[in-house]
This record gives C-alpha cells, sequence and structure tokens, in this order.
C-alpha cells in the first residue's frame, strides 16, 4: 500500500474514509415518535440539521466500504469537537484494501492545536528514538514537502452530521420509513435519493468547496441515504450509499453518540513523541 495512503489512514483515522448542544443529554428519554408524526419528511430533515448544527461535540463509529477497482474496509471510532476549533482524539482498527487485511495501518491520532499526533506502526521506521507517537505540524509539512496533510484533516468533516443532513435536504423522494431501536434509543427512520448536485446547492460556498472533493464527480449520479433520528432530531445512525460510472462505489455507516457531552483532548506525554524524517517518508512508495 502507498505510504501516503497509510499516512492517510493512520494519521487522522476517520479522515481516511474513501467518502466518506446538549440537547437534553443523549436523546434517549424522549420520544422520537412525538412531534416527528405531525412533520413531512423533508421537514423533519431540516429540523434535524438544525438541531444538530447546535451541537459543538459528538461521538462516531465509522464504517467505509469500497467496491470495484479499489475495494476495501476501513472501520473507525472517535469523538470530536468541531467548534470552535477542531479537536479530535480517533482509533483506526481496522483496514482491508482489495480484500487484503493491512494491520500495519492501523493506528491512533489526536488533533489539537493544529497539531496531528499519530501512532502507527507502519511510520514507526521514520521516528526517532523508537517513540511510539510521532508529532505532526500541519501546516509545516504542507510547506514543506507539498503534501496536504490539512487537507486530511479536512476531510474529518466528512462525520460532521449537521452537514451531512444538511445535504439530504436537497432529497425530493426522502419519506419516513417507521419507528426503530438503534443502540437502545428509540429513533425515527427515513430514507431517500439526492443527486450530487441538490445535494451541494444545499451547502454554503465553504462547505460546498470541501465537499466537492470527496463526492462523487458525476453530478447526476445519485447519493441513496437512510437517517435514523432520536426524540431530540439528532442523527443516531447515518447510513449513505453512492456508485460511480465505471462500476467503483461505496457505502458509509456513521453511528453517532454522545452529543454535547465534553470530554478532553490532549497530547501524549512528551516523552513518548518523536520526530519523524520527512524526507525518508515520502521518498519511497
Amino acid at each position: 500500500m502507498n505510504r501516503r495512503l497509510v499516512v492517510a489512514a493512520g494519521g487522522t483515522a476517520v479522515g481516511a474514509a474513501l467518502l466518506l448542544s446538549g440537547c437534553n443529554g443523549d436523546g434517549s428519554g424522549a420520544n422520537a415518535d412525538g412531534n416527528d408524526m405531525k412533520l413531512s419528511a423533508n421537514e423533519a430533515l431540516l429540523k434535524s440539521s438544525q438541531k444538530t448544527a447546535e451541537s459543538d461535540t459528538f461521538k462516531a463509529d465509522l464504517t467505509v466500504t469500497g467496491t470495484g477497482s479499489d475495494s476495501g474496509k476501513i472501520h473507525a471510532t472517535g469523538q470530536f469537537r468541531l467548534k470552535p476549533t477542531l479537536k479530535f482524539s480517533a482509533q483506526l482498527d481496522q483496514v482491508s484494501h482489495n480484500g487484503q487485511a493491512v494491520p500495519a495501518a492501523k493506528g491512533q491520532a489526536i488533533f489539537t492545536g493544529n497539531t496531528l499526533y499519530a501512532k502507527v506502526p507502519q511510520l514507526a521506521q521514520f521516528v526517532s528514538g523508537g517513540k511510539p507517537w510521532v508529532k505532526i505540524d500541519v501546516n509545516q509539512v504542507s510547506q514543506r514537502t507539498g503534501f496536504d496533510v490539512q487537507g486530511l484533516v479536512n476531510q474529518v468533516e466528512k462525520v460532521n452530521p449537521a452537514e451531512q443532513t444538511k445535504m439530504f435536504t436537497g432529497s425530493k423522494d426522502v419519506h419516513r420509513v417507521g419507528s426503530e431501536t438503534v443502540d437502545g434509543v428509540k429513533t425515527v427512520h427515513y430514507a431517500g435519493t439526492v443527486t450530487v448536485q441538490d445535494a451541494l446547492n444545499r451547502l454554503d460556498a465553504q462547505t460546498r468547496q470541501k465537499a466537492d472533493g470527496w463526492l462523487p464527480k458525476d453530478r447526476d449520479g445519485k447519493i441513496n441515504f437512510d437517517l435514523w433520528t432520536d426524540g431530540n432530531n439528532l442523527p443516531r445512525k447515518l447510513v449513505s450509499k453512492s456508485s460511480g460510472t465505471q462500476g467503483d462505489g461505496g457505502s458509509v455507516t456513521v453511528l453517532y453518540s454522545d452529543y454535547g457531552k465534553s470530554f478532553g483532548v490532549n497530547p501524549p506525554p512528551s516523552d513518548q513523541v518523536g520526530a519523524m524524517s520527512l524526507g525518508s517518508l515520502l521518498g519511497g512508495n
């Protein structure tokens, strides 16, 4: 596997995906049927996007699968703070590529203060002093090597439930499937499709530019989605699927929890952090 891809996978964890508020605690005590029964499916999606945008922290369990010429699977978990600045702590615990497991790409990632800390077996040979963690200054790496680490970090926004649900409000056929329980929480299940162009049209200019880099290039292509929201209109589960003209495709499944709950994101102990030889790392394949 290309070393740059390994850095992408292990270094940012969830950012390696191919596609990719307190709000009354975790929502488990609210009735998911309640007010949603009085809303159309489109209104419910819009309300979900608005409520989720009020939340600045959450946990996510992400599974990404790819098909076709670049098939594979990634599973990662993490906790995220989106506002006022991005912070996250994530674990990439499963990576496969074209049917083969890639255990060396597994790892942990911590992002805080515009600095990425990565603990990835594949990088160990490039880290000084045999330290388990490597510190990567996002801006410095980009300037010195042209390797867009910041772009990889930005891909974490693919699991942002507010932007995901906002894109789905562009659907013209979204409908209510019924009531279901997700991780012990009662939810309402919605399903529908949305074209790539209609999804992009729902985003502001800055977010649209970021999303444009990972959404399918076929603007008329459709994304199939299923969304489960709790009694506070917060997403609990999201599944999206897309396919390309060459038979390539993929699916993303995200389980969300712990909206609005505080958590700490701290760098690893300094004596566990080494420096990385960028020249050696990026010089090979």
